[in-house]
């Protein structure tokens, strides 16, 4: 059976943590496949660039990576998507007898899972790979919420590598990029998605 997995978030920009997250779902959960799958133009977030712009830096950030890749099924949509409508559209596109399907998503974004609208369904119906935070045992939050608990076996727990927890984020790639210091960037994303970032002057005015 082929096993996929599906990550979704902003990515704006990727960075060496995205993609860690994506190495280590493939290593330690044995998947075939992560897709990268960015939110679309209508998702709201602070200092969101045009997708456009995330998903060609997503292909950059994924070039010559082995088993990674991108999705923009959630792009190019006139009307905002909730959750379960794009897992729908992915499980239509992907879902067969012979492929199983992982949601991956890290604990910061699990532990808000049961206040999400038809969060029981998301609970119930898909798998999930998450990665766990120091600061957070999961595995008790689990046992502890009653709709989470119920459908335990439906959460793959994840611990990134020592040297993958170091602080990295797409907000620190911003900040850096007001603050002109592109060699800084290259601790935090790779080089290709630096260069497209200073040859579209990304970031600047946002």
């Amino acid at each position: 059976m082929t096993k996929l997995g599906l990550l979704g978030g902003s990515f704006n920009p990727i960075t060496y943590a995205h993609l860690n997250m994506a190495k280590s779902a493939l290593e330690k959960v044995g998947l075939d496949k992560v897709y990268f799958v960015p939110v679309g133009n209508l998702y709201k977030k602070t200092e969101l660039i045009d997708e456009k712009q995330r998903y060609e830096m997503l292909k950059l950030g994924c070039k010559n990576e082995k088993n990674i890749y991108v999705e923009d099924i959630e792009l190019n949509k006139t009307n905002k998507i909730s959750t379960s409508q794009a897992f729908k559209m992915i499980e239509n596109k992907y879902g067969n007898d012979d492929t199983q399907i992982f949601y991956i998503m890290g604990a910061d974004n699990f532990i808000k899972l049961p206040n999400w609208n038809e969060a029981e369904s998301l609970i119930k119906n898909y798998q999930y790979i998450i990665f766990e935070r120091n600061d957070l045992n999961l595995e008790n939050f689990i046992r502890n919420n009653d709709l989470l608990n119920k459908y335990k076996y439906n959460f793959n727990i994840v611990k990134l590598k020592e040297k993958n927890k170091e602080k990295i984020s797409s907000t620190i790639i911003r900040n850096l990029v007001k603050e002109n210091n592109f060699e800084e960037l290259l601790k935090y994303t790779k080089r290709e998605v630096v260069d497209y970032i200073k040859e579209k002057n990304l970031y600047i005015n946002v």
